[in-house]
């Protein structure tokens, strides 16, 4: 009896050791299975990382050669002409709301009801997208609707916005949109000059600021606008905002409208941002652009 009971006694320590060889043998196997595993998953990462990387830059060789942003150089029209003539009891002496939405008078109000005189245009920032070189050749006008000039209604010169400011040299160029056969032309100021024939290189991830006139001379037109770009063998029509909201593009139809003398009613920003009907003595023009030669004083109403 006593060597049955030593026999299962070591039957049973074989039976523990047994177990106990195994788990270790199972833990030495995780030991070196589990790092295997990791580096196997950090291998995916990488290569899934890479694949996202490269599905990216498919997508941007793929799509437009530019990438468009508001730019910062351009300060808006510097008068503005309405077809309706605001007599000098209607909005004489209030004052220009800032930030009055549709307030009057008020910039959305001046932006919904008014056109640009004799020239408008836009900042835009681009960054090349491509990895060959994009060439920025010209401007093309689209969907031109021209009519005679603004009649006789009412001219403002509304209070600037902001101060801008110059981060870098900007590219220049502008169109005539009443000429019989508009071309891109270079830009000093509100002038146009010569034909533009320069072409702007751009690597991948250049970036640079163009600033684009629009003037007319004898008709009153709405627009719209594309930037010829070249790249990889082909030419891009890249359309160009009219304006923008919150840093996304919000419309592409421009409007321009050619002086028209006399208007029946002149208004001013006085130095308190009060909305001053003047005489007509008060605006001189040379060309195409008027001048306030007034006092500004609040005594016409």
């Amino acid at each position: 009896m006593d060597e049955l009971r030593r026999s299962n006694r070591r039957a049973h320590w074989i039976a523990v050791s047994s177990v106990a060889v195994a788990v270790v043998a199972a833990i030495a196997a995780v030991a070196v299975v589990a790092p295997a595993r990791n580096s196997d998953k950090r291998d995916q990462r990488a290569e899934d990382r890479e694949l996202g990387e490269k599905a990216e830059e498919d997508a941007l060789e793929g799509g437009l050669p530019l990438k468009l942003a508001p730019g910062v150089n351009y300060y808006g029209p510097g008068w503005y002409v309405s077809n309706t003539s605001y007599g000098t009891d209607q909005l004489n002496g209030q004052p220009f709301k800032d930030d009055g939405g549709e307030a009057v008078p008020s910039w959305a109000w001046l932006e919904k009801n008014w056109t640009p005189l004799s020239a408008t245009g836009l900042a835009v920032s681009v960054e090349s997208q491509h990895k060959t070189t994009v060439l920025v050749q010209a401007l093309k006008l689209h969907d031109v609707n021209c009519s005679g000039p603004v009649p006789n209604g009412t001219l403002l010169r509304p209070p600037t916005i902001g101060d801008g400011g110059e981060v870098s040299p900007t590219v220049d160029m502008g169109m005539n949109i009443d000429s019989p056969r508009p071309v891109t032309r270079t830009v000093k100021g509100l002038t146009l000059g010569d034909p533009y024939t320069d072409q702007v290189a751009l690597d991948k991830g250049d970036a640079r600021e163009f600033r684009i006139i629009f003037t007319t001379q004898k008709k009153a037109c709405s627009f719209q606008a594309d930037l010829l770009v070249y790249s990889k063998g082909k030419q891009y029509r890249l359309r160009l905002p009219a304006s923008w909201k919150a840093g996304k593009p919000s419309g592409y139809t421009f409007t321009v409208a050619p002086p028209r003398k006399p208007y029946k009613s002149h208004y001013v920003v006085g130095t308190t941002d009060m909305l001053v009907a003047v005489p007509d003595t008060d605006i001189k023009w040379d060309g195409q652009e008027p001048t306030y030669t007034g006092n500004g004083e609040l005594s016409y109403w």
